[in-house]
């Protein structure tokens, strides 16, 4: 399992694809409020410069991880492009958090010990590992013109004796979903953003198998500036083969800037964040379907945070076995998750996670609205893990 990851890390490295501009994982802002007043630099204070100077804002961890929608995808995506394009200025690092999959680079394991599976003579435990590379290939965000690459590959590696009750088929060893994506965003002269999001890959317990085991999509937003100078409107499209909804899925929302402690995207996606104290923040999100994270992050020095929260994640694959081919294997899970956070250095940042999770179920279903069949809950248990990432 290792091994594939690790090949596809040194692909990237010797290709020249290296972590450059940090693509964050979606959290309360699917897309890029208008960015806050840089605060001044104390005199004697190191001042950087260059495109790596900006300091990019982390918000608390994902509204939904891979592979709902593939990295190419994501709206955070869209976000670095608007920011780093229209404010090239310091952003405060904050936020906390830790799921299972989407972010900046870096590389993250979850472990989930074994529980019983419901109506089975049976138990499950399996471990969660992800790893994203993203990097601008052409252009510049200074530019307001840039291209960005990216690579993201998840695995989920079970160790159970279930079986799939209606097939009466062993439970999958493994999910795997590998991305590839490819994201182009424009800053207007007029002060519109935009940009195209495209993406292709597998999402399969045998990924690349056959053509019937992969996933694209493609999508588009325009965000267009309030007339008050703080607020904005985004629109945007997207439509995910392979992912949770099977249809194009428009979307509509607007940017409330009221002040420096509250922003708010009333909308779809719906987002909160909160800032009553310079150390506490509150955030709350949803996309659809079932995708709703919130998170409370407490800061107690600039480089030291702790966070907790609820996530309801979602999670669709192909089984290369399957009878129909329209058919998904879904992954439904509820956690309640606490955590530490570390910067270390100037570019990395270590969490530390734990947590309870429930509401775990796997069943396939050509819809989430259907009700599955090979229907298989796991009770509640504990889960521990670790994220590295590199913050740029």
């Amino acid at each position: 399992m290792l091994r594939y990851l690790l090949a596809i890390f040194l692909l990237c490295a010797i290709s020249g694809v290296a972590p450059a501009q940090a693509l964050p994982a979606i959290g309360v802002e699917p897309f890029a409020a208008e960015p806050r007043e840089a605060e001044p630099i104390e005199p004697g204070a190191e001042e950087t410069s260059g495109d790596l100077s900006y300091q990019l804002e982390l918000d608390s961890e994902p509204l939904f991880h891979e592979p709902l929608l593939p990295d190419a995808m994501l709206p955070a995506d869209v976000a670095i492009g608007i920011e780093e394009a229209e404010a090239p200025r310091p952003l405060k690092r904050r936020g906390g958090g830790g799921g299972p999959m989407g972010g900046p680079p870096g590389y993250d394991a979850t472990w989930y010990p074994t529980q019983a599976v419901s109506g089975q003579n049976a138990d499950m435990g399996f471990v969660r590992q992800g790893m994203n590379i993203a990097a601008p290939v052409w252009g510049d965000f200074k530019s307001g013109r840039v291209v960005l690459a990216s690579v993201g590959v998840r695995n989920t590696l079970f160790s159970t004796d279930a079986i799939l009750p209606d097939s009466l088929t062993a439970f999958p060893e493994n999910l795997w979903n590998v991305n590839f994506g490819l994201n182009y965003m424009h800053q207007f002269d007029n002060g519109w953003s935009g940009g195209l999001m495209s993406g292709f890959g597998s999402a399969s317990d045998e990924p690349f198998h056959s053509i019937d085991e992969f996933t694209a999509n493609l999508g588009g937003f325009v965000k267009v500036p309030a007339s008050n100078g703080r607020d904005s409107w985004q629109y945007m499209l997207m439509y995910m083969y392979g992912g949770p909804v099977n249809f194009p899925l428009p979307m509509i929302s607007y940017s409330w800037n009221p002040n420096d402690e509250l922003r708010v995207n009333i909308g779809l996606p719906l987002s909160v964040e909160w800032q009553p104290t310079e150390q506490l923040t509150f955030n709350l999100s949803y996309f659809p379907l079932y995708n709703i994270n919130a998170r409370a992050t407490y800061a107690f020095t600039p480089t030291f945070a702790v966070f907790g929260g609820y996530e309801y994640l979602n999670e669709s694959y192909f089984l290369a076995d399957r009878i129909d081919h329209e058919d998904r294997f879904f992954v439904l899970e509820q956690r309640l998750i606490t955590g530490l956070r570390w910067d270390v250095g100037k570019r990395g940042q270590l969490q530390l996670l734990g947590g309870y999770s429930f509401g775990r179920k796997f069943g396939q279903g050509d819809s989430q609205w259907d009700t599955l069949f090979d229907q298989v809950n796991v009770d509640p248990g504990p889960f521990v893990g670790a994220k590295f990432q590199l913050m740029f």
